[in-house]
């Protein structure tokens, strides 16, 4: 037995996870999904600078995760969007070309972009050719370039797409349900208007056959409702010559139309059709004599004509109408049997809806792209609501799926409640917010001060230690937990500075905000609380007290992270951007 996951499937996965940031929640009923950009891990690796390579293990994702936390930006639905691989257009590459037949279309680059982010798929690669000339045409129809290649404009990547979802790998796709009233979507929108469902674009020969027969550019000088008369030169003095053989109006009255001949008379170079004309031609006209392309299918409407070259081989079929519905269909060359066998060619049908339809659907875009972009200091101020400050460092982006919440979109402190539509801010703060004031201060300089990256722990705990009312402290000699109790406060209360700024709210030098994160406890020991003294890990030194403290602005383990990334430190200030893509793969 053998089977396949389809790509379908995997389209429709991240169909679905767009769709579920789109959803509105009611007053008690949770719809949607809330996803929140979470940086994290100030301190430096094991390896600094190398990163530690990202596994997932439970600790991982659902503890290490969350105690290195600093900030969260909340992702809208307008950061997100579905992604392909992005195959930049460079001249004298070979592009495959589309084949409804074809098993590994997905893993081809049978679309480009262009440097004017035009996207187009690849019809028709002149049977392997190079491609040398740019497509550059917006038409709603497949359209040939000078290099002999066919080309299906897909859709423009519009600058606000571009900035937020092109990488150097990827490129941002969409299929639409209507216009914005931009003259990108609005291309595209016509775009998918003029798909035709089951259409046959290209035909390409397999086999070119031998001693075929054509007669090109000739003029019409008679003409009725069935017949037409060729003018002397090219065309032959042979009865029957051209029987079996199509006649397409090339130029002037009547043009576009073919029709099968059914007899020649050779003397008078007169032809006589299977139907009639609906336009008849007249001396304007100029035809081509090819052989005949018959097309069979379960569609209807498609008409193509041969083309010969000097060697009496079939060098190409031109599709003059697409036709529809066809889900199957042979193309057939024939001609008169005394000139030309052995030609065949191979029908290429369109994708469900056509090509344009669902560009999402027909380039394969089972990927999203989420977009975050944390531009220097947000929020109101170091004490508000939602501050992620900006002088800091981090080596982790995750993606947090749903966490509890301890603030609402207005920033305000409200009852724990489960991200969604109505409540979720736009910012957290992911740390514990504690405002401190040294100990000591000399001409108007704080002693002993904190640094990033410093790990603290209380004097409470260190006083706890030495008496031995803790239970990790095991130790019964008196002396011996005096000498301990600086290293043992740690097991019970310990956190790592990410962020010191002076506490702009109060004039008074002493006065901080120090953010912190890796908060560890022991049992059901608060590990820091208002009026804790503070003390550097390993040092006696009392260096500041705790004024006030506010825990993170979301519960802690709470939610899921469902993508995680590692890589070297990344230093943030106050007029930088940093600009993250996130691909998740479905």
């Amino acid at each position: 037995m053998s089977s396949y996951a389809s790509k379908e499937m995997n389209i429709m996965g991240a169909k679905a996870f767009i769709e579920s940031l789109n959803r509105q929640d009611g007053r008690s009923t949770k719809n949607s999904t809330v996803l929140y950009a979470v940086l994290g891990k100030s301190s430096d690796w094991p390896n600094e600078p190398t990163a530690t390579l990202a596994q997932e293990t439970v600790k991982n994702k659902h503890y290490d995760l969350w105690k290195d936390a600093i900030a969260a930006k909340k992702i809208t639905t307008g950061d997100v969007s579905h992604v392909i691989p992005r195959n930049d257009w460079v001249t004298g590459t070979i592009y495959p070309m589309y084949k409804h037949t074809n098993i590994q279309l997905f893993d081809q680059n049978f679309y480009v972009l262009t440097d004017q982010n035009n996207v187009y798929k690849c019809l028709y690669n002149n049977k392997g050719g190079q491609s040398t000339v740019k497509p550059a045409s917006l038409s709603t129809t497949p359209f040939t370039t000078s290099d002999g290649y066919t080309w299906k404009y897909m859709y423009t990547i519009s600058l606000g797409s571009a900035n937020k979802f092109l990488t150097a790998a990827h490129m941002p796709v969409q299929s639409l349900s209507n216009s914005d009233g931009s003259t990108e979507q609005n291309n595209q929108v016509a775009v998918q208007n003029a798909a035709v469902n089951g259409a046959i674009q290209i035909i390409e020969t397999n086999d070119i056959g031998s001693g075929y027969s054509m007669l090109n550019s000739t003029a019409v000088i008679g003409s009725t409702q069935d017949s037409l008369q060729l003018a002397a030169g090219s065309a032959s003095t042979i009865d029957n010559f051209y029987n079996g053989d199509s006649v397409y109006i090339q130029s002037g009255t009547g043009l576009g139309q073919l029709r099968r001949i059914v007899n020649y008379d050779g003397s008078s170079r007169t032809l006589t059709t299977n139907t009639n004309f609906t336009v008849i031609p007249d001396t304007t006209s100029t035809i081509l004599i090819s052989p005949t392309v018959n097309i069979i299918g379960d569609g209807n409407g498609a008409l193509a004509y041969s083309l010969v070259n000097t060697n009496g081989n079939i060098s190409n079929v031109n599709v003059i109408s697409v036709g529809s519905k066809y889900t199957k269909a042979n193309a057939l060359i024939s001609s008169n049997t005394t000139h030309g066998t052995g030609a065949t060619a191979n029908v290429i049908i369109s994708p469900v809806g056509g090509h344009g339809k669902d560009a999402v659907r027909e380039l394969g875009g089972n990927k999203v792209c989420l977009n975050a972009q944390f531009k220097g200091s947000q929020g109101v101020s170091v004490n508000g609501k939602g501050y992620i400050p900006a002088n800091t460092e981090f080596r982790t982006v995750s993606i947090l799926k749903d966490p509890i919440l301890k603030v609402n979109s207005n920033n305000v402190i409200m009852t724990e409640a489960i991200a969604n539509t109505s409540n979720s801010a736009d910012t957290l703060r992911l740390t514990t917010r504690m405002s401190i004031s040294y100990q000591q201060v000399i001409n108007n300089i704080p002693q002993s001060q904190f640094s990033v990256n410093d790990e603290i722990t209380t004097e409470r705990m260190r006083a706890k230690a030495e008496a031995g009312t803790v239970g990790y402290v095991t130790e019964l000699n008196s002396t011996a937990r005096a000498s301990q109790s600086v290293a043992q406060a740690s097991n019970g209360a310990n956190g790592t500075i990410v962020f010191i700024k002076d506490d702009e709210s109060i004039n008074d030098v002493s006065f901080f905000n120090i953010y912190v994160n890796n908060v560890d406890g022991y049992g059901s020991e608060i590990p820091f609380t208002k009026n804790d003294i503070l003390l550097k890990k390993g040092s006696p030194t009392k260096v500041a007290s705790v004024s006030s403290i506010a825990g993170p602005e979301a519960n802690t383990y709470s939610g899921e992270f469902i993508h995680v990334e590692n890589f070297q430190k990344v230093t943030r200030a106050v007029d930088q951007t940093e600009d993250i893509k996130v691909i998740l793969d479905f």
